[in-house]
């Protein structure tokens, strides 16, 4: 895998991550259980279906941008909440978190790789 063909990968489901740990370390149904567990915990599984909800968001927020006139308050104000909602949904999937968790997550941030195409 690459910066550009992990753009092929399936994403956006915790089963995902579950079935792949299965395959590649011979996981028991029960240490499927512990880890499904363990992405709930975490958060992974909350994630995944926020970024669900605002990517469907943005596409609404699109669309309330064709009601209005280019050039009124309206649409730039519109438009202005979109962009960066744009950004944040067609952002890098190629993220390399700091294997130290920094006790500040802007340090945490900081620290993270982002690589690959250019959306």
């Amino acid at each position: 895998m690459n910066e550009n063909d992990i753009w092929n990968e399936k994403q956006n489901h915790p089963e995902l991550v579950v079935q792949d740990c299965k395959e590649e370390f011979n996981l028991t149904e029960e240490q499927c259980e512990k880890l499904r567990e363990i992405l709930m915990r975490r958060g992974v599984n909350k994630w995944l279906r926020n970024r669900y909800l605002f990517i469907n968001l943005k596409h609404r927020v699109k669309e309330m941008l064709k009601s209005y006139p280019i050039k009124s308050k309206e649409y730039r104000l519109i438009h202005s909440i979109y962009a960066p909602m744009h950004q944040i949904a067609n952002s890098q999937r190629w993220v390399q978190w700091p294997k130290h968790v920094h006790k500040k997550m802007k340090q945490n941030i900081e620290e993270c790789v982002v690589r690959g195409k250019s959306c």
